[in-house]
C-alpha cells in the first residue's frame, strides 16, 4: 500500500449533502413530497399543520412551568 496516497473517506452525511446539492429544485420538491407521504402513511394523522393544529398543553413536569 502506498503511504503517500491519501484516502478520502466521506461520511454518510457528506455523501447525502453532495447528492442534495447536485439535485435540481424540481427533484428536491418531488423527493420532499414523497417523504411527506411516507411519514403520513407511517404515523397516520398525527401530523398537524396550518390551522388544524391542536392547542398546546403544558405538562406539570415541564421545566418551563
Amino acid at each position: 500500500m502506498d503511504k503517500n496516497r491519501k484516502t478520502d473517506k466521506k461520511s454518510a452525511q457528506d455523501i447525502q449533502d453532495e447528492i442534495f446539492r447536485n439535485m435540481s429544485t424540481d427533484k428536491k420538491i418531488d423527493v420532499g413530497s414523497k417523504l411527506w407521504e411516507l411519514a403520513r402513511s407511517i404515523i397516520g394523522r398525527k401530523i398537524y399543520h396550518g390551522t388544524n393544529r391542536p392547542k398546546a398543553t403544558i405538562s406539570q413536569g415541564s421545566p418551563n412551568s
